[in-house]
């Protein structure tokens, strides 16, 4: 066994509305923890125990709250009486709780005024333990509900102004917004829907008031199976924005929000990525960034995003658009860069950042390498929102490709090979299919392979009692490397580890984590796991991914969340 000390404090009896965070800003994101007291904690066990199971949530209304503002945000889902912990991604002050029913909970929270527009998450606890996240928006789009008989063109609900609507699809129909606009206006139509996590696969139409079709989208490139579109009115009147789900599904699950104002329509920040600690100059990419100026920022140091404003001047409505924060130097292709004379260099490793401004674009890099390295690019373009598919290309300096990455790959592109000889070589990025333009960028992870491993676990929330123990199975992928792997969690403290260790050549182990009885019903926490292990004279640790248990958890979703990988919650139970 071994025990672990750490500055996590949820074993400690907590005050009386204490809205201190449990946990260091450095192990994990900004988060946001409403406490009740240990007192009243133990009084909500005579109700809480009569629904012995789990909370569990299915989505909030509002689908949103306003950075710098106070609101009631419910959260909708199962077991939900006794609840006494929210937990927020972005550090939202808890006010006020109460759980009027098994089915909802009503808080009052503020949103920190610089909150980006985006999506978030949320959790929450009780005595009989901690709910999955569920995910929600800030939006600086004022918010208003689908009153629910809008299913028809003559009973289109009318929208004001730059607004966000609320609602569910309605199954084999379709639900009706009017809205008026003035010849030569501009107007921005986004669904966001299972970008929330919801079933609902929208489609969207605008039309006149005699039904004719003036612009349409079904799956926007860079969204997932989200939709969006922009129209310029030729004439003034009344116009109808018209939504349902491509399969005629409809029902709770189904859940949008409707956002209608002037907003850009921008799908990812150009460079992709900034290194943690740096300030970069970023651009927009997308159908409609003309008008937008580049914006300067600075990454933080313990974050996995930067968001950036992405909003036109004078206008009321933003995109959200974030840039991935890395460990790694970041290259930025310098034009032109079309053949290996003009070749962008780097250094590996790094992150490589490229465009194709332009159909039958190619983007060749260059890096020096020695023989007996091998070396991996792996290429992101769905997982950032960019509409391109890339194919990658190793070649040496006679132009002679020694390795090329597969258009059939399940994958965003990759390539690896080991270095025959000492010397410079050069990778060659091509879209899949030649097309480019505005809404076109990539990043391409550029990495040497050397012994090690990686850890991932189908696990994103853990349950115990007081002195009692839960288990979490980690598997692990190994790289020319068969030796032990010891496990720690930081996070935890006062806790005690069964099994910490992974042996030699094995593919898996499953951790005990024992707590003290000291652990405090209704609290929550969030935790690591990291595998430590020695590779010649050096240490290496890697922290467990969460990324499969998340998968499960947001089917619908291209990419997790990734402020949420790597991250278990542990919610403490009352003990039966």
């Amino acid at each position: 066994m071994r025990r672990v000390k750490c500055s996590g404090n949820w074993l400690a009896k907590p005050k009386p509305l204490d809205f201190s965070l449990p946990l260091s800003a450095k192990s994990r994101p900004n988060l946001s923890v409403f406490r009740v007291s240990h007192l009243l904690a133990v009084a909500m066990v005579f109700t809480a125990t009569l629904r012995a199971q789990s909370p569990s949530l299915t989505h909030t209304v509002p689908g949103a709250l306003a950075p710098g503002r106070t609101g009631e945000i419910t959260l909708l889902g199962a077991n939900l009486v006794g609840v006494t912990n929210l937990w927020t991604s972005l550090g939202a002050n808890v006010i006020s709780a109460h759980a009027s029913n098994a089915g909802a909970a009503q808080f009052r929270i503020t949103i920190p005024a610089d909150a980006p527009v985006g999506i978030h998450a949320a959790r929450v606890a009780s005595v009989n333990g901690v709910s999955s996240p569920v995910l929600f928006m800030v939006d600086d789009l004022p918010g208003l509900a689908d009153v629910g008989t809008n299913t028809s063109a003559a009973s289109a609900q009318p929208l004001a102004g730059p607004v966000a609507v609320d609602g569910a699809a309605v199954a084999l129909g379709r639900k009706y917004f009017r809205v008026s606009a003035k010849a030569g206006e501009r107007l921005a139509i986004e669904v966001v829907a299972q970008r929330l996590g919801s079933k609902l696969d929208p489609v969207l139409r605008l039309l006149d008031l005699r039904g004719r079709e003036l612009a349409f989208c079904d799956d926007e490139s860079g969204l997932g199976g989200d939709c969006r579109l922009a129209h310029v009115f030729a004439a003034s009147g009344d116009f109808l924005i018209e939504l349902r789900d491509i399969n005629f599904g409809g029902g709770s699950d189904y859940r949008f929000r409707l956002r209608v104002g002037d907003f850009p329509l921008a799908s990812l920040a150009f460079p992709a990525a900034v290194k943690a600690g740096t300030t970069a100059t970023f651009a927009f990419v997308g159908p409609q960034v003309d008008r937008l100026q580049p914006v300067t920022a600075t990454a933080p140091t313990n974050a996995t995003r930067l968001a950036l404003s992405a909003k036109f001047p004078g206008s009321k409505s933003s995109a959200f658009v974030s840039a991935l924060v890395t460990d790694t130097a970041e290259f930025t292709e310098a034009e032109p860069n079309d053949s290996a004379d003009n070749a962008t260099p780097f250094t590996l490793p790094a992150g490589l950042n490229g465009r194709f401004h332009r159909p039958k674009d190619r983007d060749f890099w260059k890096f020096d390498a020695k023989q007996g390295q091998r070396v991996l690019f792996n290429a992101q373009t769905r997982s950032i929102a960019s509409a391109s598919e890339v194919m990658l290309q190793l070649r040496d300096t006679k132009g002679t490709a020694i390795a090329s990455s597969s258009p059939n790959d399940a994958g965003e592109g990759s390539v690896t090979n080991t270095i025959p000889a000492d010397g410079t070589y050069f990778l060659v990025v091509d879209e899949l299919i030649r097309r480019g333009g505005s809404q076109h960028a990539y990043r391409i992870e550029a990495t040497l392979l050397g012994p090690g491993f990686t850890l991932d676990t189908e696990v994103e929330k853990v349950e115990a009692t007081p002195g009692g123990s839960f288990n979490v199975k980690v598997s692990v992928t190994r790289n020319d490397f068969t030796g032990l792997i010891a496990l720690t969690v930081p996070g935890l403290s006062d806790v005690q580890l069964t099994d910490a260790v992974i042996k030699e050549k094995a593919t898996n182990a499953t951790l005990k984590v024992t707590l003290p009885t000291s652990a405090v019903p209704g609290s929550l926490t969030q935790f690591r796991i990291v595998g430590k292990a020695v590779l010649g004279e050096r240490e290496v640790q890697s922290v467990v991914r969460t990324t499969p248990a998340l998968r499960k958890l947001f089917p619908s979703l291209t990419t997790p969340p990734r402020e949420l990988d790597g991250f278990i919650t542990l919610g403490v139970k009352v003990q039966k």
